[in-house]
C-alpha cells in the first residue's frame, strides 16, 4: 500500500464519509480542501456517481481543481450565470469546456463525479436524444458526402473559417473538410474521393501540414444551441403569435425595431447560428436538463446556499430580459432557467449545509495547514520532529532535499509522496504540505512551445479584403471588387476587378497582381478614384515625386551625419557572453535568438547604430536587450536603459538585478523615488566608470548625468517620451549604439523602418503557451461589470480595472468593494505618493488584491502574471496603440486574456473613435502590434516624417507608393545605384490554368496562391508548394496544375543558357542563347534530343540553337522530358 492509499484508507472511517456513505444530510461547514477529501474517499468506495452543485463556478472550479487531483473520473460543467454577459461576451473555452463535458458524460459508461454551478444545474439543454444523434463516427472506407457533412456541421454549431486553427470550427477546400473537434488536441483533415472518405488525419494547426493517418474518429457536437429543425418550426409559430399579440400596445418606431429584431433571430435559427444570445428562445419548448444527461446522486453544496444562488440567478436574469423588452429588442419571456424545486423532486440528492448540525454536530477533524508566509527555512525548523507527508512535484522536493543537506541540525521525519493534494491538510497524525505551504512564492518555468501562427511579417501589411481601394502603378486610384473569372479566346482567367471614377472597369490578370496594392491614407479623407484614359494620374505622380525629392534630401542630410560620425565597433562574441545567453531561465524563441544575432552585427559595425526592436508585449524583448547590453559591458562600455514611467523603471531594473546578479555588473536605478543623495553618489560612480548600467527614467537625461564611456542606449517605448526629450535622444543618437523597443512602433518610426532607413528586428513568434486576447466592446449597463469580475475571480484571476479619472476614482473603488465584500480592492493612480504605488503594485503583484481600479498609469509594461480580464472604462477616449498597450497587461501567461471595452449607453461615437474600437477587436491575433501600428497611421493620416506637410500628398498617391517613391528619391541622393527591378523572362505558352470555384471560392485563398507561385524560385520550392496544397485542399484539379507547370517553364526560360520559350500554332520552339550555343557539344545535344524522340527538331539560327516540337497529341509530355534532360545534363564542349 503506498503512502496516499495510507491516507485514504485512514479517511474511509472519517464520520463525515460515514455520513456520505449512509445518505444522512448532517454535514455542514465544509472548507474546500476537506470537502474534496470525504467526496473522493467516499466515490474510491461505493463508485456512485455524483453531482455535486456548487453556487456559483467560482467554488465549483476551486473543488474541481483538489478533486481531479485525487481521483481521475471527475468533470467539470460550468455554464455562464449570467445571460448579459453570455449574449455580449461569451467565453470560448467555457462554451467549449461545458460542451466537452457533456459528450464524455454521453460517451462514458464510468461512474464519475462531475462538479457543476447552480446556473449548469438550472439552465436549459439540447434534448437528449437529440445531442446523441449529433455524436458521429466516421471511419476510411465510409459512404458518406462532403455535402451531408458539411451540413451536419452547420447543424451541430460548428463554424465554417477560412483555415482551421481553433477549436469548433471547421473548414472546406477541395475534395477536403478540416474539422477542430473538441475530443482531439489536434484537428482532423478528411479527404474524399466522390463520396466516399478516402483519409483521415490529424494536422498541425500552425503549419496546416499533415501529422499522421488514422482510420476513425468521434465527432460531437460544438454548442448547446442544439435545435432540431421541428423545434425551430414551434419556437417560430410561438414567437410570431406573441409578436402578433405585442405590436398592438406599441407605436410605429418600436414596432419596427421589434419586428426586425425579432425577425433577425427567427433568421439566425433556421441557419443555425450559435449566437450564445439565442439561448433565450429554449424557454418556448419543453426542453432537458444536465439530470437528464447523467444518472447519479445529486449533492448540493450547500443546501441554503444553491437555493440563495438561483433565486439570484432568476432576478438578475429577469431584469436583463425586461432591458431587453424596453429597448424592443426581444419579447416579454422570462423563464430562461428550470425550477429547483421541480427539477430536484425525483432525485436522489444529498444536502450539504452552510454550517453544522445544531443537533447533531459531526466534524470531520481535517484542518487546513497555514499557507507559507515565511522563508521555507523558517517553516522546516517550525515542524519539529512528529511525522509529516510532502507532497511535492520534482523540482521543489529537489529544493527541500538540498536544504535539509545544507542544514544537518535539521531533524525531520519527512516522507515525499506524489503531488495528488492540491493543498495541505491535518488529520489525526496525518500532516500533508504542499507548495502553498512551504513556499512563499510558487516558481513556473515553462519550455517554449510554439502554439500559435507566426506574427504576418510587415511585407503584406494591410490584406486585400472586397472593396478596399487600390493604387494601381499605371492606373491610379480605384476600388477593389474581388477575384472574378474571365473566359478570352476560350481560356478561362482569374482577374482582379477594380472599378474607377465614372464606372470604368479594369481586370487585371491575377499574375500581374504586384502592379496593385493597398491604398492608405489618412481615415475621413474623400477617396478620389482616378480616371482610365486621362493623364492626370501621371501629372499627380510626378508632382508627389517632386516633393518627396526634397524630403529625401533633408532625411538624407540627417542620417548621413551620423553615418560620418565613427562610432564604436563592438568585439565579436566570446565565451563569457555565450555563457550568459545559455543562463537564460526560459528557452528563447527562435526570433529571439534571431533579433539578437542582427543586433549584434550591427554593432560590431563602426558606425552609430540606431536599432528598432519590435515585437508584441510580452514577446521578450526585454532579454533580447539585455544580451546586447552585456555585450557593450563586456567591452568595457556603460549602458543606459531610459523608460518612459516610474514604474516602469522599477520593474526593468528588479529584471536586470536578477539577470545580472551572477556576473559582476553594478546595475544603479534613477527615478523620483531615489533619494538625492544616492543620485548623487551615481552620477559620481557613473563618471568614474564604478557604474555598469543605468536603468531610470527621463531624469537619466539630466545635464548632470556624465557618463565616463557611454556606449549604448536602450529605449523603452519611445513614442511615450515628450519632445524635448526626444530631441534629447536625438543628439545622444549621433555617437552612440541606440536600440529602440516598442510594441507598437509609432507611425513615423514604422515608416522609417520601412523604408530602411533605420534598421529594424522582429519579434512575431509568442512565449510559452500564449494565447490571443478575447476582446469585446460593450456598454456599461446593469450589473454586467459584476459578473465580468466574477467571471475572472472564479478562475482565481485578478482584474484590472481602468478608470481615468483621479476625482472619481476612489468612488468607483467603493462600489465594486460593495459588490465583492471580501475581495482585496486598491486603487493607483499618477497623483499618489510614490512608495504607496509601488508597494500597492507589488501587493497586488502578489496576490494580496484581487481587483486594481488604476487610471492608464498601467499602460507601459507591468507584468502581473494572474490578471487576465482587464475593464477599461469610456474605452472611446483612448487612442488606438495605447488600447494595445493597455490590453497587453493581461494574457500574458497561458491563460485566455479578456479585454472588456467599455462605452456608456447610447452615446455616438466619433468615427474615430469606432474604427479603433473596431481594430483592437479585430487584431486578437498575438503579434498584431504591428498591424496596429499600420491602422494607426491609416487613423491619424501618414503624416510627413520631418514635419506636417505631407499627408496631402500621401492621400494623392497612396502610402505605399509614397514609400517606394520616396524610398528610391533615398536611394538617389545617397548616390546608391537604383536597381532596375530585374525583369523575370515568362515562357510564352498557353498553358493558362485558373482556380476553379469548386477548388476554392475564397479570393484570399487565390490571391495567396498566385503570389506565392509567383515568387517561387527554385524547382524544389514549386513542388513543396504543390505537396502543401495537395495536403490542404486534396486532389489538385488540371486548370490548377497548369498554373504550376507554367511556373516550371518560368523557372526553366529564366536558367543559365535559355533564351526564351515560344510557341505558334505549330510548334513549341526553346532558343538557348549564344554563350551556351558557343561552348555546348552540338553532337552530344542532337544524340540526346534523338534518344528522346526523333521528331524533335535541332537547328542553329543566329548562332543560336533551337529545338522545336510539333505540337501533336500529349506534345506537352515530350516539352517535359526535354527540359528535364536539359536541366540535368552539362552540354559543355571539352
Amino acid at each position: 500500500m503506498n503512502n496516499q492509499e495510507v491516507i485514504f484508507d485512514k479517511l474511509k472511517d472519517n464520520e463525515v464519509v460515514k455520513e456520505i456513505l449512509s445518505n444522512q444530510d448532517h454535514i455542514g461547514n465544509l472548507f474546500d480542501m476537506e470537502e474534496a477529501l470525504v467526496l473522493a474517499t467516499a466515490f474510491k468506495q461505493d463508485h456512485k456517481s455524483r453531482l455535486i452543485v456548487k453556487k456559483n463556478r467560482y467554488e465549483a472550479q476551486q473543488l474541481f481543481q483538489r478533486l481531479s487531483m485525487l481521483e481521475e473520473n471527475v468533470l467539470l460543467f460550468v455554464m455562464e450565470e449570467s445571460l448579459r454577459v453570455q449574449s455580449i461576451a461569451s467565453s470560448p473555452e467555457d462554451r467549449e469546456g461545458m460542451i466537452y463535458a457533456l459528450t464524455k458524460i454521453v460517451r462514458s459508461d464510468e461512474s464519475m463525479l462531475v462538479v457543476c454551478n447552480t446556473a449548469a444545474l438550472l439552465r436549459f439543454l439540447p434534448d437528449v436524444e437529440y445531442f446523441k444523434e449529433n455524436l458521429i463516427d466516421l471511419k476510411v472506407d465510409q459512404t458518406c458526402s462532403m455535402k451531408e457533412l458539411r451540413s451536419h456541421l452547420n447543424q451541430s454549431g460548428y463554424a465554417k473559417v477560412n483555415y482551421v486553427d481553433k477549436p469548433c470550427t471547421y473548414a472546406c477546400r477541395g475534395g477536403i473538410i478540416d474539422i477542430f473537434s473538441l475530443e482531439y488536441d489536434y484537428p482532423i483533415r478528411i479527404e474524399f474521393f466522390d463520396t466516399e472518405i478516402e483519409s483521415i488525419r490529424f494536422f498541425n494547426e500552425q503549419t496546416q501540414r499533415t501529422i499522421r493517418s488514422i482510420d476513425s474518429v468521434e465527432i460531437g457536437p460544438a454548442t448547446d444551441i442544439l435545435l432540431t429543425n421541428q423545434q425551430i418550426e414551434t419556437i417560430k409559430e410561438a414567437v410570431f403569435e406573441k409578436l402578433e399579440k405585442e405590436k398592438k400596445s406599441l407605436v410605429d418606431d418600436a414596432k419596427d425595431m421589434l419586428i426586425d429584431h425579432v425577425e433577425a433571430d427567427m433568421r439566425a435559427l433556421e441557419n443555425h447560428d450559435t449566437d450564445a444570445y439565442l439561448y433565450r428562445y429554449y424557454s418556448y419548448i419543453p426542453c432537458h436538463s444536465i439530470l437528464d444527461y447523467f444518472d447519479g446522486q445529486v449533492v448540493l453544496s450547500s443546501k441554503e446556499e444553491v437555493e440563495k444562488y438561483s433565486k439570484q440567478l432568476n432576478e438578475e436574469n429577469i431584469s436583463f430580459i425586461q432591458e431587453l423588452v424596453q429597448d424592443y429588442k426581444a419579447l416579454p419571456k422570462y423563464m430562461m432557467f428550470h425550477d429547483l424545486y421541480v427539477l430536484l423532486k425525483q432525485q436522489d440528492v444529498l444536502e450539504f449545509h452552510e454550517f453544522l448540525d445544531f443537533d447533531h454536530p459531526i466534524t470531520s477533524n481535517i484542518f487546513p495547514l497555514e499557507k507559507a508566509n515565511q522563508p521555507v527555512l523558517n517553516i522546516l525548523q517550525d515542524i519539529g520532529q512528529e511525522k509529516v507527508y510532502f507532497a511535492l512535484e520534482k523540482e521543489d522536493k529537489k529544493h527541500i532535499q538540498n536544504i535539509l543537506l545544507e542544514n544537518d541540525d535539521l531533524k525531520l521525519n519527512v516522507e515525499f509522496i506524489d503531488p495528488v493534494f492540491y493543498e495541505g491538510f491535518v488529520y489525526e497524525d496525518i500532516r500533508v504540505y504542499t507548495k502553498y505551504e512551504l513556499f512563499y512564492r510558487s516558481i513556473h518555468r515553462a519550455k517554449y512551445q510554439k502554439t500559435f501562427k507566426d506574427g504576418q511579417i510587415l511585407e503584406n501589411v494591410l490584406e486585400l479584403e472586397k472593396n478596399d481601394y487600390v493604387v494601381h502603378e499605371h492606373y491610379g486610384i480605384g476600388q477593389y471588387l474581388g477575384i472574378v473569372q474571365r473566359v478570352q479566346n476560350n481560356k478561362t482567367k482569374d482577374y482582379l476587378h477594380i472599378v474607377y471614377k465614372g464606372g470604368d472597369e479594369l481586370f487585371v490578370p491575377l499574375n500581374q497582381f504586384q502592379l496593385v496594392r493597398k491604398y492608405i491614407s489618412k481615415e475621413g479623407v474623400g477617396v478620389p478614384l482616378s480616371q482610365l484614359g486621362s493623364n492626370k494620374w501621371e501629372k499627380t505622380k510626378e508632382k508627389v515625386n517632386q516633393k518627396v525629392e526634397e524630403i529625401a534630401g533633408r532625411l538624407v542630410e540627417l542620417y548621413a551625419a551620423r553615418n560620418e560620425n565613427i562610432g564604436f565597433a563592438f568585439s565579436k562574441d566570446d565565451a563569457l557572453q555565450k555563457e550568459f545567453e545559455d543562463a537564460f531561465e526560459y528557452e528563447a524563441t527562435p526570433d529571439q535568438i534571431q533579433a539578437t544575432e542582427e543586433i549584434k552585427r550591427e554593432m560590431e559595425k563602426p558606425k552609430p547604430m540606431d536599432h528598432l526592436l519590435c515585437g508584441d508585449v510580452g514577446f521578450g524583448k526585454t532579454e533580447v536587450a539585455m544580451r546586447c547590453a552585456f555585450k557593450a559591458v563586456s567591452n568595457n562600455k556603460q549602458v543606459a536603459f531610459l523608460c518612459p514611467t516610474t514604474i516602469l523603471s522599477m520593474q526593468h531594473y528588479q529584471t536586470l538585478k536578477k539577470r545580472f546578479e551572477n556576473v559582476g555588473v553594478n546595475i544603479a536605478l534613477v527615478n523620483r523615488f531615489v533619494e538625492n543623495s544616492r543620485i548623487k553618489d551615481i552620477q559620481k560612480g557613473l563618471a568614474a566608470g564604478t557604474i555598469d548600467i543605468v536603468v531610470g527614467t527621463h531624469k537619466l537625461l539630466n545635464k548632470n548625468f556624465k557618463y565616463k564611456d557611454l556606449g549604448f542606449l536602450i529605449i523603452d517605448e519611445e513614442q511615450r517620451f515628450g519632445v524635448e526629450h526626444k530631441e534629447k535622444i536625438k543628439e545622444m543618437k549621433n555617437s552612440i549604439d541606440v536600440l529602440v523597443l516598442s510594441a507598437t512602433p509609432i507611425p513615423r518610426t514604422l515608416q522609417m523602418s520601412l523604408i530602411g532607413v533605420r534598421t529594424i528586428s522582429q519579434l512575431n513568434t509568442p512565449p510559452a503557451q500564449r494565447h490571443p486576447i478575447q476582446t469585446y466592446v460593450m456598454e456599461k449597463k446593469g450589473s454586467v461589470i459584476k459578473e465580468i469580475i466574477q467571471r475572472e475571480l472564479s478562475r482565481g484571476g485578478q482584474v484590472f480595472y481602468l478608470y481615468n479619472r483621479i476625482s472619481n476614482i476612489y468612488i468607483t473603488a467603493k462600489n465594486l468593494q460593495a459588490d465583492f465584500k471580501d475581495v482585496g480592492i486598491a486603487v493607483v493612480h499618477g497623483r499618489m505618493d510614490k512608495e504607496e504605488i509601488e508597494d500597492t503594485m507589488v501587493d497586488f503583484a502578489n496576490g494580496k488584491y484581487k481587483i486594481l481600479v488604476c487610471t492608464s498609469i498601467i499602460e507601459t509594461g507591468l507584468d502581473i502574471a494572474n490578471a487576465n480580464t482587464i475593464i477599461i472604462e469610456d474605452a472611446d477616449r483612448f487612442g488606438l496603440s495605447q488600447l494595445y498597450q493597455i490590453r497587453g497587461r493581461v494574457g500574458r501567461r497561458d491563460k485566455i486574456g479578456y479585454c472588456y471595452l467599455m462605452i456608456q449607453p447610447h452615446k455616438e461615437l466619433t468615427e474615430v473613435a469606432q474604427k479603433r474600437l473596431k481594430s483592437i477587436k479585430e487584431f486578437t491575433q498575438l503579434g498584431s502590434g504591428y498591424k496596429i501600428a499600420m491602422r494607426d497611421l491609416t487613423i491619424r493620416g501618414a503624416g510627413d516624417m520631418l514635419g506636417a506637410s505631407q499627408s496631402g500628398f500621401i492621400d494623392q498617391v497612396g502610402l505605399d507608393m509614397y514609400l517606394e517613391l520616396l524610398s528610391n528619391a533615398i536611394a538617389r541622393k545617397q548616390g546608391k545605384p537604383i536597381e532596375p527591378k530585374k525583369e523575370l523572362k515568362h515562357a510564352n505558352v498557353a498553358l493558362d490554368g485558373f482556380i476553379p470555384e469548386q477548388f476554392t471560392d475564397n479570393d484570399g485563398d487565390k490571391l495567396e496562391m498566385y503570389q506565392t507561385i509567383s515568387k517561387i524560385s527554385s524547382l524544389k520550392e514549386l513542388n513543396d508548394y504543390q505537396n502543401r496544397i495537395k495536403d490542404l485542399f486534396g486532389k489538385i484539379p488540371k486548370q490548377v496544375k497548369l498554373l504550376f507547370e507554367h511556373k516550371k517553364l518560368d523557372l526553366f526560360v529564366n536558367m543559365p543558357g535559355v533564351k526564351s520559350l515560344k510557341e505558334n500554332d505549330t510548334q513549341v520552339t526553346i532558343t538557348m542563347n549564344e554563350t551556351w550555343t558557343k561552348h555546348c557539344d552540338g553532337v552530344k545535344v542532337f544524340e540526346a534530343m534523338n534518344e528522346i524522340s526523333p521528331k524533335i527538331g535541332l537547328r542553329l539560327t543566329n548562332g543560336m540553337i533551337e529545338i522545336s516540337i510539333m505540337k501533336k497529341k500529349k506534345y506537352t509530355d515530350l516539352l517535359n522530358k526535354v527540359i528535364q534532360n536539359l536541366q540535368e545534363n552539362d552540354y559543355a564542349s571539352r
